[in-house]
Parts: C-alpha cells; sequence; structure tokens
C-alpha cells in the first residue's frame, strides 16, 4: 500500500497518511482516493504551519482523521477532520471544500472552525465558539465527534506547550467537551479525553495515583481475573449465553480521586465487568442471580426500561466481595453497540433510548437562540450568556420522566411535577391542576424523581399562578409563567396578584380580610411603595413571592427586621439572598447551608430557613405542604465573592461568615495540626476546633463562601498528601 500512496512534504506526513489508509480499509475504494487526496490538499494548505513540538502540522489533522477512522466512521466526517483546521488557519476557502469534497463535509469543516474577533476579549471569543460548536452540532451530531477527537489527540500532546496552558486547556475540555460528549452518549471516547484532562490539571496528582495503579497492577489483575472466572461460571449455572468482559475502570477512579470521592486505597479495590447477553429477560435472570448479595437499592439501577441522560441502557449492580467493590454492567448487544456511539449511532439504538436522546437535544435547542449569531455580525454578549446558562445546564444532575404515552423529558434533580408540565409544553404547564405520578395522585409542586411516569391533570378554565413561581426550578418553566402574566392588563395582573397572596395567607389561616391597615403599612413601605395595587403588581411580575410577603408579615421580629430593609450592608444575612431584604431569615443548622450552596427556603413560623437543596429533613415537609419550599438564589455580588479570593479578615465579627465541618480520612499528628492551623489562616480560614480520632479527623472551620471551602479542601489535600476529604453536613 506504501508504493501506491503519494509522496508528501515530510516523512512524518508521509507515516500519518499511511497508519491512516490503514485504518479506513472499511471504506470504498472511491473513498479511500478521496482521502488520499484530502490528505495532499491537506498538506499543501497548511505546508508553513508547525505544531509546537516542531512537527509538520498536518500531522494532526491525519492524527485526528486516524481516531475517527478507529470508530468506522463515514467518508464525509474522515474527509472534515484531515481538512478541519484548513479554513480557520490556511487561504483555502469554505467554497473550495464545497466544490472539491461536497457540501456535508464543507457544513462539518465550518462548524469546528472557531468564531474569531480582535475586537471582542478572549471570554466572549472562546464563547462564540462554544455557541457555534453547540448549534452545529445540533444540527449534525458529527461536529462534535471530530471536535472530541480533535481535543483527544491534542490533549495526549500538550507536553509540548506551557504548563499554564495545559491546566487551561484541560479545564476547558472537562467542563465543556467531557459533559457534552456525556449528554450525546459518546462515552468511549469521552472517558479517554477526561483521563488526558486529570493528567494535565495536577500532575503530582495523576502520577501518585498512577503509581499506586502500578504498584498493585498485578494484584488488581489477580482479582479481576478471580472476578472475571467467578462470573463466568455464574453465567454457564444459569445457561446464559453470554460474554464477560473486564472494563478499564481507570477514568472512574480517577475521576472519584480528584474529586475526592473516595480515600485512594479503597478506590484501588473498585473493579468493573460489562456482561453482553441475548436479550432483556436473559440480563433480568442474572441480576436477579447477583441480588443474593443483598445489594442496597441505591446500588441497583434498571436503566433499560429508563435509560440514562445520552440514552445508554443497561442494568447495573455494585456489590460488596471480600471488600471489593465490584460493578457490573448487564445490557444487550444491541445496547452495546448503541453505547458506543450514542447520538451519532442513534439509528441503531431501541426507541426508548432514542426518545431519551431527543430529549436531551431538545433541552439543548431551548437553550441555543439560532438567530443569536449571524455569521456576519455575531452577537457575542449573547454567545457568554447563553454558554453561561449552557454551562450550568451540562453541570446539573439531571433525571428522566416519561409521559403516559411514553416520551422522555429530562429534568434537573430536584424539578416538580409542574417543571415536567411546562417541558411538555405551554399548553400543558399554564392550564396544569394537579398530578399523578406512578399511578399516585401529588401536588404540583411534588418533586419528581428519575424514571416516574409522570401524568398531568388539566383544566382548560385553570390559569397560571403567580406562587408558582417560588417553586418551579426549570427556566422553561420560569419564563412560561412570566411571559403569561406579562400579556395580562394592569387590572388583571392586580388582580391576580391579590388572588395570590390570599392562597398564601390561607397557610396561616388568614385571609385578606383579616391584614389591618398597618400591616398593609409596613408591606408597602417595605416595598417602597405607596398603593396595595403596586404590591399586587409586583406579585404577578414575579419580583416579589407571596410566600415572602407572607412570611414577613408573620415572623417574630418584624420590627428588628424594618431597620434592615434599606440597608445594603452585607452583614446582614437577609442581603445575601436575592428577594430576602426585610423577611425574617435564619440558616438551618440540619445541614449548615454555606453561600453558593444550591438553597431552598423552607416557610416556617419563625420566618424562612435556608436549607441546602438536598436537605433530607424537607423530604417530610415536601410531601405534606410541598408549597412551603420555594426555591431561593444568592445575591451575585462582589462584596461577597471577595471572600473567595481570601479578601477579607475572618476575625472581623462583622462580616458574614458560616461554620463548617471537614472530615479528614487520616488521624493527624501534632505536627500536621500546626501546618494545617497554619495553612488554612494563610487562606483566611478561621480554625475552630481540631478533633483527632483513631483513624480520622473532624475540624471545625469559618469560611466565607463554598468556593472559599473547596480552596481550604485542595489546599490540606496537597499539604497531607491527597487523603479523601470530605465535608460533614450534620455533626
Amino acid at each position: 500500500m506504501s508504493q501506491t500512496l503519494p509522496k508528501l512534504s515530510h516523512h512524518l506526513v508521509d507515516e500519518a497518511q499511511y497508519n491512516l489508509l490503514r485504518s479506513v480499509g472499511y471504506l470504498t475504494a472511491a473513498e479511500r482516493r478521496d482521502i488520499i487526496d484530502a490528505c495532499e490538499f491537506g498538506d499543501i494548505a497548511h505546508i508553513k504551519d508547525k505544531r509546537k513540538s516542531g512537527e509538520p502540522y498536518i500531522t494532526h489533522p491525519i492524527a485526528v482523521a486516524e481516531i475517527l477512522a478507529g470508530f468506522r466512521l463515514d467518508r464525509d466526517t474522515i474527509i472534515a477532520a484531515i481538512l478541519h483546521d484548513t479554513v480557520e488557519d490556511t487561504e483555502v476557502s469554505d467554497e473550495q471544500i464545497e466544490q472539491r469534497y461536497g457540501k456535508i463535509v464543507a457544513r462539518l469543516v465550518d462548524g469546528v472552525t472557531k468564531l474569531k474577533s480582535s475586537s471582542h476579549n478572549k471570554q466572549q471569543n472562546k464563547a462564540a465558539t462554544f455557541h457555534k460548536i453547540l448549534t452545529a452540532t445540533l444540527a449534525d451530531p458529527r461536529v462534535l465527534i471530530i471536535k472530541l477527537a480533535d481535543r483527544l489527540h491534542n490533549m495526549s500532546t500538550l507536553d509540548a506547550v506551557r504548563p499554564e496552558k495545559q491546566r487551561t486547556t484541560a479545564q476547558e475540555t472537562l467542563d465543556f467537551y467531557v459533559p457534552f460528549a456525556r449528554l450525546m452518549g459518546l462515552n468511549d471516547i469521552a472517558d479517554y479525553i477526561e483521563v488526558l484532562c486529570y493528567r494535565n490539571l495536577d500532575s503530582d496528582m495523576y502520577n501518585k495515583l498512577s503509581d499506586k495503579l502500578l504498584q498493585h497492577g498485578l494484584g488488581r489483575n489477580f482479582q479481576r481475573e478471580a472476578i472475571h472466572r467467578y462470573l463466568s461460571i455464574v453465567l454457564n449455572n444459569l445457561g446464559l449465553n453470554g460474554l464477560v468482559k473486564v472494563l478499564d475502570n481507570r477514568v472512574v477512579i480517577y475521576r472519584q480521586f480528584f474529586r475526592n470521592r473516595g480515600e485512594i486505597n479503597a478506590l484501588l479495590r473498585h473493579y468493573a465487568f460489562e456482561i453482553v447477553l441475548d436479550n432483556v429477560e436473559a440480563c433480568d435472570k442474572l441480576a436477579y442471580y447477583l441480588k443474593k448479595y443483598q445489594i442496597d437499592d441505591s446500588h441497583i439501577a434498571d436503566n433499560i426500561r429508563r435509560p440514562l441522560p445520552g440514552g445508554n441502557q443497561s442494568l447495573t449492580l455494585i456489590y460488596e466481595r471480600d471488600n471489593d467493590v465490584v460493578k457490573v454492567t448487564i445490557l444487550t448487544k444491541q445496547m452495546q453497540s448503541a453505547a458506543r456511539l450514542g447520538v451519532i449511532g442513534a439509528e441503531h439504538a431501541s426507541d426508548v433510548s432514542q426518545s431519551v436522546i431527543q430529549a436531551s437535544l431538545r433541552n439543548m435547542k431551548d437553550l441555543v437562540d439560532e438567530d443569536s449569531l449571524d455569521e456576519n455580525s455575531p452577537d457575542f454578549s449573547a454567545a457568554v450568556s447563553t454558554i453561561n446558562e449552557l454551562m450550568d445546564y451540562l453541570h446539573s444532575s439531571k433525571i428522566i420522566c416519561y409521559s403516559p404515552k411514553g416520551r422522555a423529558y429530562e429534568l434537573p434533580q430536584g424539578a416538580t411535577a409542574l417543571d415536567f408540565a411546562y417541558a411538555v409544553g405551554p399548553m400543558v404547564g399554564n392550564v396544569a391542576v394537579g398530578a399523578n405520578i406512578d399511578g399516585k395522585k401529588a401536588k404540583l409542586g411534588t418533586v419528581v424523581k428519575n424514571g416516574q411516569l409522570v401524568e398531568i391533570e388539566v383544566n382548560s378554565h385553570s390559569e397560571p399562578k403567580a406562587e408558582w413561581l417560588g417553586f418551579v426550578v426549570t427556566n422553561k418553566a420560569r419564563e412560561e409563567i412570566l411571559r403569561w402574566f406579562k400579556d395580562l392588563s394592569p387590572a388583571d395582573k392586580q388582580h391576580h396578584g391579590q388572588q395570590a397572596l390570599d392562597r398564601a395567607l390561607k397557610t396561616y389561616q388568614k385571609s385578606l380580610d383579616d391584614l389591618t391597615d398597618s400591616d398593609w403599612k409596613n408591606l408597602t413601605e417595605w416595598r417602597g411603595l405607596t398603593e396595595k395595587s403596586e404590591l399586587f403588581e409586583q406579585i404577578s411580575s414575579g419580583t416579589l413571592l407571596p410566600q415572602l410577603v407572607v412570611t414577613r408579615l408573620f415572623s417574630d421580629e418584624v420590627n428588628d427586621l424594618q431597620a434592615q430593609e434599606h440597608s445594603d450592608d452585607m452583614t446582614q444575612p437577609q442581603q445575601l439572598i436575592v428577594n430576602a431584604s426585610g423577611v425574617e431569615l435564619d440558616f438551618a443548622n440540619c445541614c449548615h447551608p454555606i453561600y453558593g450552596d444550591p438553597i431552598v427556603g423552607h416557610l416556617s413560623r419563625h420566618g424562612l430557613v435556608v436549607h441546602r437543596h438536598k436537605c433530607f429533613s424537607l423530604d417530610d415537609i415536601r410531601k405534606d405542604n410541598p408549597y412551603q419550599v420555594i426555591q431561593l438564589r444568592w445575591r451575585n455580588d462582589k462584596a461577597v465573592k471577595q471572600g473567595d479570593a481570601g479578601e477579607y479578615d475572618i476575625k472581623n465579627t462583622g462580616k458574614i461568615r458560616f461554620p463548617a465541618y471537614l472530615k479528614l480520612s487520616i488521624a493527624l499528628s501534632d505536627e500536621q495540626i500546626t501546618e494545617v492551623i497554619y495553612h488554612l489562616r494563610q487562606l483566611n480560614i478561621g480554625v475552630e476546633k481540631v478533633d483527632v480520632r483513631s483513624s480520622d479527623t473532624i475540624i471545625h472551620i469559618i469560611v466565607r463562601s463554598r468556593n472559599h471551602l473547596a480552596q481550604g479542601i485542595r489546599e490540606l489535600r496537597s499539604l497531607l498528601g491527597f487523603p479523601n476529604i470530605i465535608r460533614l453536613y450534620q455533626l
């Protein structure tokens, strides 16, 4: 084959072309000729370009194409990969590519081409590029896999760039490309990229774990073989025809270690296996047998009937055997085939898997304003806003719920039945009156869980209610409710606001008739208004929750609050939370929230109590009175965020401070305690108490925010040789 290939500009380019052609044997002879032509065309276009390592630049895009050939992708994708940097970095135009290789190749190349403008800053240019890749991927998912293969090759050759650039590229990849790939079901390539991210983020941490994996390599192999033999015997005894495969679970081990989710020696005892069987019945039979290990329900996931975001189907069980943690993933051949390429191989996936992939695509399409990045005059500011929303979405925990007809809807964790109704559409959400969740009656404020079947009860005469804005979680639901109220006349807005306040008063067995002139005076002065009607309009416009009005009226310390309401003093906890000024507020002792935690508020007789959104003490309250738990947001204030950089004196009692509790997986010596206190104080983190126990240590600290706490944890892990450190929410 090497004799038939044209000689290119450098022996390294010839070698790259030869390796690529060996990888595309699955394509037709005509398609392979086009690929040879693209290598020559790209070589000429990039003739002056060099990589940081000094190699001819074209070796990089040809290597990207070779990675994609491993997935047996089509001719257009391979050629687009070879030429993916030509329009961005050379004199080649879109028109030339289209004329020579066709419209599809030109469109794919355009999708991965960066947007740059000298009149915009780095953040705006980067956001515009992300936005373009996202939009192009929604039109053709092959854009994303080209970009991922590009990242995979770049991440594996970052040694030639300066360390700071390595870290920046790795963090960007981990923040955007990896979660995006997983949501599209491209888990195989995401795994390889994620490991490379950790290598480039913190080489000390990476090398410590890599050395440990090498040290324990023989022992881990021995254990893997033993578990493999056992699982093969189980299949034989059950009369099942299947294949047991050892999975490389390094990416999970690295992820847990870097994210501080496990102690290093315990992580080394984690093993993963994949068992491919003929059909779903066989999967169920094996899972039923393995349940003899008394596996906790939280360690069993039936994602065959209820696929994960990204559409991946499998049945997974995690059990302990001789102190080893064994994860078994059971699936059929069809599920295994669909899982490799996610959205790109969606036509091979089952109907339910395709429905889940479509749910993710719908959510991302909702985030992207198709017209906000016009080729000729891109709106870079809009791109920054959209990408910030996308980042929040990519990093949020997601659940999948289903309609009675089996259609999947993807929601953030903590979403309510009403959020589900608006995910179905505003025509359902606006007239919703109740829900049936897995066949049981439920209120619209009930939090839905993964895999549930949700049926929304509607009444064509019903209308949205202002208090809904207090408990919906999704932006889509909130925007649709606000849009409905915005179209009302001033008189209708006042009427709806008045009704909402009256309903909120019923929580306290009161009505509007029970409010005195003094109460109304208190409320209008609090909001800086002259008329009650203006207060009602604020409620229906979403700027004031009726639940907070009632909390203000019936809290125990209204007189004290009146002195605070026009204050912008960040020493008052009310000023830390959007729209909570002038409301009696306290932070819950059951979960100890700190600035930056996702939070909700419980409307109690003693005012508004702030909890972490996952606080278990709210479960019973949500069951009986879901409307008493409202969504809260921290104020995004520079005065608060100064603490993240340590620019304040923690001893100054005039500053808002939060208690936090850390559990270290090692018992500290006296010398280590001294070092810990010194290093934490350097970060302006106060240390109140150090409690050394037989095998661990509890440290009571005072911090400014969640980011400030994370900074302290990173410092301690590095200082103490990377032990596991967890935040305790209850002592």
